[in-house]
């Protein structure tokens, strides 16, 4: 760590730039102000995608689409600059695929949706052995993939690529100069 210096923080604008011109890149690291200042972007835009155009569950199911897959690839990214395999974002995705099907073919939604809804049944359909698993295997999945996200990541190169954070001091300099250039 002492070989290294740190970079300034992203701001909000600057992160979210980054993340719209990394749309569907899986490659590479991100910093944690990247993923959560993008994560602030992805929640409002989300409910003013949900304001706006809840009568067109068409267009709102592609921007909503786009939007998470934008958020799936910043967090690889961001696992990644801990070293980590973006696989733990595709297991999330697959359990919480896996329980939505499970709950849709369970009888829930029809338990529930009815003009008097039974409880009862409702609670039935979901007391298998196979929710219960999922639903604890979503939440040790995402509880994980957090803490790697809070967790700041690595100065040193790592197979996914240079530290987005931490650069060499002749390469901080480097950077400074040719910053300080570019603005005059």
């Amino acid at each position: 760590m002492e070989n290294y210096k740190k970079l300034p923080s992203m701001g909000f604008a600057e992160s979210v730039k980054s993340v719209l011109s990394n749309l569907l890149n899986f490659n590479g690291r991100a910093r944690r102000s990247e993923l959560w200042w993008y994560w602030v972007a992805y929640a409002v835009i989300a409910i003013i995608v949900v304001s706006l155009f809840s009568g067109f569950p068409m267009l709102s199911g592609i921007i909503g689409t786009f939007l998470q897959m934008s958020l799936w690839a910043v967090t690889v990214r961001r696992l990644h600059d801990r070293g980590h395999s973006g696989w733990w974002v595709a297991v999330a995705i697959l359990t919480s695929v896996f329980i939505q099907f499970y709950i849709a073919g369970s009888g829930y939604y029809e338990a529930m949706s009815a003009v008097n809804p039974d409880i009862d049944a409702a609670m039935a359909s979901l007391r298998g052995p196979l929710f219960p698993i999922a639903g604890l295997v979503s939440f040790i999945v995402n509880i994980t993939i957090f803490i790697f996200c809070v967790l700041d990541g690595k100065p040193e190169p790592n197979k996914y690529g240079p530290s987005p954070k931490y650069v060499q001091p002749d390469d901080y300099y480097d950077m400074l100069s040719s910053k300080n250039e570019v603005q005059q």
